[in-house]
């Protein structure tokens, strides 16, 4: 008598097992996955914010005084300042041009040196480059990535995104504090957008003697620069990325 030898294939009820299993496992992994990938962009923000942080501060020991950078306009106290996006790197650019001494497309600077707010060269007289913004600190002027068309040319964190604010201790105090009187001249904390929703508009860190950012007589953040923006996702000022947290 012959016997039949039992096939090796799976079942379908094993099949669907191994599926369901599957899906499972992706399910736990993916939103892991996901939350270790924005951990390390907001760490390697982080460590942008420093870098930018040490040029301005090799400035002050340089110079003796923060630099300026916008001191009107909806770039008002933002890295990128009144800049607009383009491919047109010989328009100024105050943060860009202050740190590195030179124009954006690598030339060099030339033109006025007084104004209001004063021009990078009147600040950096003597063109000294504190610091080298690579690749990763600006949107290509040639990128063909459709959601960074509208940033080319502007400097951005690693979430790519160019809505970031910058804060001096403008009269040399030890912290950057709100106010005019006993201030650095900073009227309000300018509000900021995350790269994946424009059209939102968060409110600067919240104020206050227990906020993010606290405001009265001898308060303020104890910093020299300090630096803000909203990482993706931010829906709110307790979502906000800020250098000194």
């Amino acid at each position: 008598m012959v016997r039949r030898r039992r096939s090796a294939a799976f079942t379908l009820i094993e099949l669907l097992t191994v599926i369901a299993i599957l899906g499972i496992l992706g399910a736990i992994l993916v939103p892991a996955t996901s939350a270790a990938r924005i951990a390390a962009l907001r760490a390697k923000t982080r460590a942008q914010f420093a870098q930018w942080g040490s040029a301005i501060e090799s400035f002050r020991q340089e110079y003796g005084y923060y630099p300026t950078f916008e001191t009107g306009g909806a770039g008002l106290n933002k890295v990128n300042g009144n800049t607009a996006a383009g491919t047109n790197l010989t328009a100024i650019h105050r943060f860009y041009e202050t740190l590195t001494g030179v124009r954006r497309d690598g030339t060099a600077l030339t033109g006025a040196t007084t104004g209001n707010p004063v021009p990078p060269l009147g600040q950096n007289t003597r063109r000294i480059s504190f610091i080298t913004f690579t690749e990763a600190d600006m949107v290509s002027t040639t990128t063909t990535d459709t959601t960074l068309t509208n940033k080319r040319g502007l400097l951005r964190d690693a979430f790519d995104n160019t809505d970031i604010v910058v804060l001096v201790d403008r009269n040399l105090d030890g912290k950057v504090a709100l106010g005019t009187n006993g201030g650095d001249g900073i009227n309000s904390l300018p509000a900021v957008s995350p790269a994946d929703n424009t059209a939102l508009r968060i409110n600067g860190p919240t104020q206050g003697t227990s906020g993010d950012f606290p405001t009265g007589n001898n308060l303020g953040v104890r910093a020299g620069v300090i630096f803000y923006c909203a990482p993706p996702r931010a829906a709110a000022q307790a979502d906000l990325l800020m250098s000194w947290k």
